[in-house]
């Protein structure tokens, strides 16, 4: 799957969409996963990004057909910054199913301080497939790395 043969559909990051767009990838940024993921005649890649994450995951729990699920500096886990409601979906996706063969890949900074890589991995521990890869950089995540690190899952799915 190289661009333009697939989607990327993002519930939150405007900047990772935007430098997916200049890459010649097709994105859609909303908050209606199923319409987009629907509506799509190309393999659909969902990216969760930072407190999009959560409901991206429990899409990727409760859907199948996806071609992939991407964790872009997730808020999983523990969190103490959540309001009620991402707590509740952080809640429901801590005590869902994994992520069984769904190819998966989560991006992290070491010294992420926002959301603490720590705290994100006592969440990631428990969606865990059987095709679960973790690329975890020295210092934060830039947006220049997570870009090309995603390009290059994708690519290497085909």
């Amino acid at each position: 799957m190289s661009a333009p043969g697939w989607l990327a559909v993002l519930t939150h990051g405007e900047r990772i969409a935007f430098a997916l767009k200049s890459a010649g990838v097709p994105v859609v940024l909303t908050d209606d996963i199923a319409a987009a993921a629907g509506s799509s005649d190309v393999p659909v890649v969902l990216i969760g990004h930072f407190t999009g994450a959560p409901a991206a995951v429990r899409y990727a729990q409760t859907h199948r057909g996806l071609a992939a699920l991407i964790l872009v500096s997730p808020v999983l886990g523990l969190w103490d910054g959540a309001s009620d409601e991402l707590a509740d979906l952080m809640d429901e996706v801590n005590f869902g199913p994994a992520l069984g063969t769904l190819p998966t890949l989560w991006l992290h900074g070491a010294d992420d301080q926002i959301v603490p890589i720590s705290d994100t991995r006592a969440g990631t521990d428990r969606i865990r497939g059987a095709s679960f890869e973790e690329f975890i950089v020295p210092g934060l995540l830039d947006d220049d790395t997570a870009v090309t690190r995603i390009l290059s899952f994708v690519r290497d799915l085909q």
